[in-house]
């Protein structure tokens, strides 16, 4: 796999500006939490899209119900934009209530060899990320699947998620693409990793269909 330049905003801001992000990530959980008990199938048919017009009939009906507003927020005023429940964002946060929600499935997956050929997938296309972000997200999910499982099961802004993002430094390395300098903030990085190893969990043949030679980039 070729090595490129890359450039993390993890989180090395004061924690005086922290804060509020991490109190913001935290409600935005609470709200993926209640989606995913409110609203199984939608999640479901969400995270299996693979075309942004199949994501976008349910995430319009997830980022805009009333009864997880009102149990999460009360009577505060609040704006999607807010909360970070953009596609993305909110793909990340209700991957990683399921991946909690199946322990035992999740730490039964084994790190699989890093391939030379690419990484693609055919939910790409539902994300709303930039292509080689979800590419390198794919790879951390087959070779690194406990790192990303060590993340999440931090809570976010605090230290033990600085320090699961900084054990992930290596695989990071080995899995971006070619050319591609990764922009992202933290938590954007958490939910492209938790969306790849939930597609890995529910779909593991895309993770061994081309794997003859070796490893990936």
């Amino acid at each position: 796999m070729k090595r490129l330049f890359v450039l993390l905003a993890l989180g090395l801001s004061s924690t005086v500006a922290a804060a509020p992000a991490a109190a913001q990530s935290n409600v935005a959980q609470r709200y993926a939490a209640c989606l995913v008990k409110m609203r199984p199938g939608e999640v479901r048919e969400l995270l299996q899209a693979t075309s942004s017009e199949s994501a976008d009939r349910p995430y319009r009906g997830l980022a805009d119900d009333d009864r997880c507003f009102s149990r999460v927020y009360g009577g505060q005023q609040f704006s999607p934009d807010n909360a970070g429940l953009a596609l993305d964002m909110l793909r990340g946060r209700l991957a990683e209530q399921a991946l909690l929600s199946e322990p035992a499935q999740v730490a039964a997956l084994q790190p699989l060899p890093l391939r030379q050929q690419r990484y693609i997938r055919p939910w790409f296309a539902a994300t709303g990320r930039h292509p080689a972000v979800d590419e390198m997200a794919a790879c951390m999910a087959d070779t690194d699947p406990s790192g990303i499982v060590a993340l999440i099961r931090t809570e976010p802004g605090n230290p033990d998620e600085n320090a699961a993002v900084s054990a992930l430094a290596p695989s990071l390395t080995k899995c971006l693409s070619a050319g591609t300098r990764l922009d992202a903030s933290r938590q954007a990085l958490r939910a492209a990793l938790a969306d790849a190893l939930y597609q890995r969990l529910n779909n593991p043949a895309l993770s061994v269909a081309a794997a003859p030679g070796g490893s990936a980039h």
